[in-house]
């Protein structure tokens, strides 16, 4: 195990990510706590004090298709990283998340093809949570949410590729229905949050804000 945090460390020292002294803090870290991540990858980096050591944020990726003891579990993939306060916390998140996959690590410990593992590992993971914005508006519009603002934003949702809601008073109604926008009985001067899921929220947020605070003449 030592010999493979000193193999990645060099790899990182000699491709200028960090100085010699960047290897002595990995070492010191594996003494007290694994960094072990599962489905056999190990992902060694320095202590808290060795930060200085880096000079520029990386990874470098080591493979031992045999299989190498790591104390907890056996490492088939080593990730040597450098990187410090956010970085390091973004980066070990997005190896994690993506070698979470038990059967794409195995993959990767033992694959021949380099651009794929670089490629797999530089992959951004899909968000299976689709994209929301949302916010309060103070209507303006004198017509409140009834008449041409209500039939203009029941348009627009029913054209839009996702889900706007619009809440008021702990009721919530779907945008592209008349009858539920109604029934919520927003005059002008009200308050209601608009909450909008899909691609172009902020795109969506901004119209029905607008629809509700441009007197309806000038719809």
């Amino acid at each position: 195990m030592n010999e493979a945090i000193s193999f990645v460390g060099n790899m990182l020292v000699e491709r200028g990510h960090a100085t010699s002294d960047y290897v002595d803090g990995m070492l010191e870290r594996e003494q007290k706590v694994s960094t072990f991540l599962g489905n056999g990858v190990a992902m060694p980096h320095g202590t808290f004090e060795s930060k200085e050591a880096i000079q520029r944020t990386g990874i470098v990726v080591a493979q031992y298709p045999e299989g190498i003891d790591w104390g907890v579990g056996t490492a088939h993939l080593v990730i040597g990283l450098a990187a410090s306060g956010e970085e390091h916390v973004q980066i070990l998140s997005h190896i994690a998340e993506v070698l979470q996959d038990e059967d794409l690590a195995a993959e990767l410990g033992s694959t021949t093809d380099a651009a794929h593992l670089h490629a797999t590992l530089n992959t951004p993971v899909e968000d299976d949570e689709p994209d929301s914005v949302s916010a309060e508006v103070t209507i303006t519009s004198e017509a409140g949410l009834h008449a041409r603002p209500a039939s203009l934003i029941v348009e627009y949702a029913k054209a839009y590729d996702g889900e706007i809601l619009i809440s008021k008073d702990g009721r919530s109604a779907k945008a592209n229905s008349i009858m539920s926008l109604l029934s919520l009985g927003a005059v002008s001067n009200d308050t209601v949050s608009i909450d909008v899921t899909g691609e172009d929220g902020d795109a969506a947020l901004a119209e029905v804000t607008r629809i509700l605070t441009t007197p309806e003449a000038e719809l």
